[in-house]
């Protein structure tokens, strides 16, 4: 007789109490009345129970057992192992009895007798693999004897091949002593079982992913030949029930077998969209696939389910950039940040796509929460004084600069780098302090002259703007051209530079080649432009390029002003007059 595990050992006793008066009671009948449970005068005689042999000897079994419940509760598992064995005398059928036995046996180290009990357990019940895979993993793991594991192993294996177990053993020994020939024959064996079991096929491979991926690498092609036939099967025995789904789908993702693993993912989902995990498995596949969009609406419904998904709102700030969607990269960044704003990390992130993005305001409210929460920290402090010269507050940003400086003299010098003082000399210049700028600047570059060439060229511009050292400021740009020969505002600069030394010929050149080089209208570039071609008297073109620059600014005064005053001039030029006819 079988207990099942589910039952409890109270429940138990009263189910097998029970079992043994079912020879020797009568059962009552539909519709029984009273005095069908009244016994018959020949067994109410004081007569004893005449049972047979075979019942006998089950209620024994029986009683003992339940002898052996009380006493592990009662005293543990040492007093209760002997009732135990005598149980197993008597029914050496109970087989799950006897594998718990055994494992008790070998904790003891006593591994003659848990053989003892296996084998005999195995002889009473053949078509039980219970037994034999414990003989298996004995022999295997505990004495070193394969060839003896394998036989207990296959002989589970024939009693019972729609289970996983036996598979897993056979494997466990073929790979511990080097045949993966034998397992490779086992699995494509194996594939010829008529089971309609999902769990099976899942189990058989995910032995063999663990025989890769326990060497810390992935299936290769070959290998996941061997493995998709398992999960093809697999898949459409799992319909129905969105855990084997996903699980399939899983071990799909690990045999690279992307495409195949998407549309499992989306049936678990509709049959659980709760399923843990599951959505953001799904996530990975369309990132992995290069499908932004739908990864993106995946997430979206993540983070719609749970607001408080924090690497959800990363995955999609990523993809976003990856989109080159900066908005909305940078709303998510903000929505992890009011989940997690202890992490510096993360105010960084928000400030500095705020600048790229063109959120100067946003960028200047970051960095300064950043700086309430994180005083010591004096790059937020930095970057707030960037912050407030993007947002035209110059005057805040140049004494913030300062303040910086002083204090990192004292406690942070390794942060008054190149960068740090070109933008404490942009501070400067655009404050109105051009000597200290000018000094900021020429430090920039010396403290990193292989990446100079933005401090280069700012430094050659103000000159070039103020009219001053304008030979320096010519080679000073053109050392940041040398670097970066592409960049069109560099260029720009050094044509502004060749107009303040009247050589406006050279000037157009190089003006023009900067325009041809942005990627978007720069009102400034076509306003340059229009300068120099009205010195060389091309009015006409220079006309034509204000025009440009007023439409790529339309608030740019000081081309409004050009234009309005090569109007007054072309109106205040004389009549020519008109040719007279002559008559006949």
């Amino acid at each position: 007789m079988r207990i099942p595990a589910w039952m409890s050992r109270a429940g138990a006793a009263a189910v097998i109490l029970a079992a043994i008066c079912t020879d020797s009671l009568p059962r009552a009948q539909a519709g029984a009345c009273e005095a069908d449970w009244i016994l018959p005068e020949s067994l109410s005689a004081p007569e004893p129970f005449a049972l047979s042999t075979k019942s006998e000897k089950q209620a024994e079994a029986i009683a003992r057992y339940l002898q052996s419940i009380f006493e592990e509760e009662a005293d543990g598992p040492d007093r209760s192992l002997q009732t135990k064995r005598q149980v197993l005398d008597i029914d050496p059928s109970f087989s799950d009895l006897a594998v718990e036995v055994a494992h008790y046996y070998l904790r003891r180290g006593e591994t003659t007798e848990a053989l003892s009990v296996l084998k005999d357990a195995s002889k009473s019940s053949p078509k039980n693999p219970g037994p034999n895979l414990a003989l298996s993993a004995i022999y295997l793991r505990h004495l070193e004897k394969p060839a003896l594991a394998e036989k207990f192993a296959l002989a589970a294996l024939a009693s019972s091949p729609q289970l996983a177990a036996p598979y897993e053993n056979l494997n466990e020994i073929y790979m511990a002593s080097a045949q993966p020939q034998k397992a490779d024959a086992l699995f494509q064996k194996a594939l010829g079982v008529p089971s309609t079991e999902a769990a099976f096929w899942i189990s058989l491979a995910e032995i063999q992913i663990r025989n890769i991926t326990r060497k810390g690498k992935l299936p290769s092609k070959l290998a996941s030949e061997k493995i998709l036939p398992f999960l093809k099967k697999a898949a459409p025995l799992a319909s129905d029930d969105a855990q084997s789904l996903s699980q399939t789908a899983d071990y799909l993702v690990v045999c690279s077998a992307v495409n195949e693993a998407v549309p499992l993912y989306r049936r678990a989902l509709e049959i659980a969209p709760d399923l843990e995990g599951a959505r953001e498995k799904l996530t990975a596949c369309h990132i992995q696939n290069g499908d932004t969009r739908e990864a993106i609406r995946c997430l979206e419904e993540i983070v719609a389910k749970n607001p408080l998904d924090l690497p959800a709102y990363d995955q999609l700030a990523q993809l976003h950039l990856r989109e080159k969607n900066l908005p909305r990269a940078l709303s998510n960044l903000r929505q992890g940040l009011l989940i997690a704003p202890g992490e510096p990390r993360r105010f960084d992130d928000v400030i500095r796509l705020s600048f790229q993005a063109g959120d100067a305001p946003g960028a200047l409210d970051a960095s300064t929460e950043a700086s309430k929460r994180f005083p010591k920290v004096l790059e937020f402090a930095v970057l707030r004084a960037m912050a407030l010269g993007e947002n035209n507050r110059h005057e805040e940003a140049f004494l913030e600069f300062e303040r910086i400086f002083q204090e990192a003299l004292k406690s942070r010098p390794d942060i008054l780098n190149s960068d740090f003082h070109f933008g404490f000399g942009a501070a400067a210049e655009r404050s109105g302090r051009y000597s200290r700028a000018a000094e900021l600047l020429r430090k920039s570059i010396e403290l990193d002259p292989d990446n100079s060439a933005r401090a280069c060229n700012y430094l050659g511009y103000m000159w070039a703007e103020r009219g001053e050292n304008l030979a320096e400021a010519e080679e000073l740009i053109r050392s940041a051209l040398n670097r970066e020969p592409s960049n069109g505002a560099y260029r720009d600069s050094l044509g502004w530079a060749l107009f303040k030394q009247g050589k406006y010929a050279e000037a157009v050149d190089e003006l023009l080649q900067a325009a041809g080089t942005l990627t978007e209208p720069d009102a400034v570039v076509f306003e340059h432009i229009g300068d120099a071609m009205e010195k060389l008297g091309r009015t006409a073109e220079a006309v034509l390029y204000w025009k440009k620059a007023l439409q790529a600014d339309p608030s740019l005064k000081s081309v409004t002003s050009k234009l309005d005053a090569h109007s007054s001039r072309v109106a205040s030029q004389p009549t020519a007059p008109t040719p007279q006819t002559q008559g006949h």
